[in-house]
C-alpha cells in the first residue's frame, strides 16, 4: 500500500472512534396521484389450509414491494472493499409492520470496527389487511412521505444518496402498477398403505413407473427409502417412500407433496380431490 494510502486510511480510522457528522434530513416530494391497490387471497382447505395465511398474505405483500422498488440484488446489503479496513456498501432493506410496508434504501462506508458513515432515503406504504372467512383482502396505499438522511464519511466528504429522487418516484409508483406476487407453497400428506407382494417387488414397480431423484435411494437388508416424482392429471409431485416387509406383506410409508399457488385476484390453482388422485396413482403403482 502506497504512503498517501496509508496516511488516509490513519486520518480515516482516528476518525472512527470520534463523532459522527450528524446526517441532514430533508423532505423528498412524492406525486400524490397514485391510486389504491386491492388484492385478495382466497383461504384454502384440507391439506392446504395453512397456504393462505395472515403470514403467508404480509410476507407476499413485502415481496411484492421488495421486487418493484429497485437494488433487486441487494435486499439485504451489498459491498466492495476500498482498502483494507473500508467497505464501500449499499442496498436496500424492506420490512413489514403491523400497518406499513417500510423501505430504507442506504450507501456510504463501513469499517471493520463495526462504525458506519452512510447516507439514507426513508420511505413507505401504508397498508390494511381485512380478513374473512373466505380470504385476505388487502389494500394498499401509495407512499405519500419519503425522508432522505444526506450525510458525510469520517473525512466530512458528503456521502451520494443511494437512490434519485425521480428514480424514487418511478419505482414507488412501480409498486402501485405491478400485478400482486402470488403466495407459492407445497402441501404435505402422509400415511401408509399394504401391498401383497415382498419389498423387492414393490421397489421394482416404483423404479419402473416413477422418475427416481437422483441420490436419493437408500435401501438395506430391511428398508427401502425413496424419493420420487411424477406426474399426475398434469401435476409434477414428490413423494418420499419406505418400502418394507410387515407381517409377511409390505407396508409402504409416504409423504406426497405437490405445489400450490395462490393468485392475488382471488383464483388458484388448487384442487382439494388432487391428494387423493396421487395417492391412487401410488397405490396402483405398489401393485403392478
Amino acid at each position: 500500500m502506497s504512503l498517501k494510502k496509508l496516511a488516509i486510511t490513519a486520518v480515516i480510522l482516528s476518525f472512527v472512534s470520534g463523532c459522527k457528522s450528524t446526517p441532514d434530513i430533508r423532505n423528498i416530494p412524492l406525486s400524490q396521484t397514485a391510486k389504491n391497490k386491492t388484492f385478495e387471497y382466497k383461504k384454502l382447505s384440507g391439506v392446504a389450509s395453512d397456504v393462505v395465511t395472515l403470514g403467508t398474505v404480509g410476507n407476499a405483500l413485502r415481496e411484492h414491494v421488495s421486487a418493484h422498488t429497485g437494488y433487486t440484488q441487494c435486499d439485504i446489503e451489498c459491498g466492495k472493499w476500498q482498502t483494507a479496513d473500508i467497505k464501500l456498501i449499499w442496498g436496500k432493506k424492506v420490512f413489514l409492520t403491523d400497518s406499513e410496508v417500510k423501505i430504507t434504501y442506504f450507501r456510504g462506508d463501513k469499517f471493520r470496527t463495526g462504525s458506519t458513515y452512510l447516507s439514507k432515503v426513508h420511505t413507505a406504504f401504508p397498508y390494511q389487511i381485512e380478513e374473512t372467512t373466505e380470504s385476505f383482502k388487502v389494500n394498499l396505499l401509495p407512499a405519500v412521505t419519503a425522508t432522505a438522511e444526506d450525510a458525510s464519511d469520517a473525512l466530512f466528504i458528503p456521502i451520494s444518496s443511494p437512490i434519485s429522487d425521480k428514480t424514487l418516484q418511478e419505482l414507488l409508483d412501480n409498486v402501485m402498477d405491478k400485478p400482486g406476487k402470488d403466495i407459492d407453497k407445497y402441501v404435505y400428506s402422509s400415511g401408509s398403505f399394504d401391498v401383497e407382494f415382498d419389498p423387492a417387488s414393490v421397489q421394482t414397480s416404483f423404479e419402473r413407473k416413477l422418475k427416481q431423484r437422483p441420490n436419493e435411494n437408500k435401501s438395506n437388508k430391511r428398508v427401502y427409502k425413496n424419493r420420487f416424482t411424477f406426474n399426475s392429471g398434469g401435476t409434477v409431485a414428490f413423494v418420499d417412500l419406505d418400502i418394507f416387509l410387515y407381517r409377511g406383506k409390505s407396508k409402504v410409508e409416504y409423504r406426497l407433496s405437490h405445489p400450490v399457488s395462490v393468485s392475488p385476484d382471488g383464483t388458484s390453482q388448487y384442487d382439494k380431490k388432487l391428494m387423493g388422485v396421487l395417492l391412487e396413482h401410488l397405490i396402483s403403482v405398489a401393485n403392478s
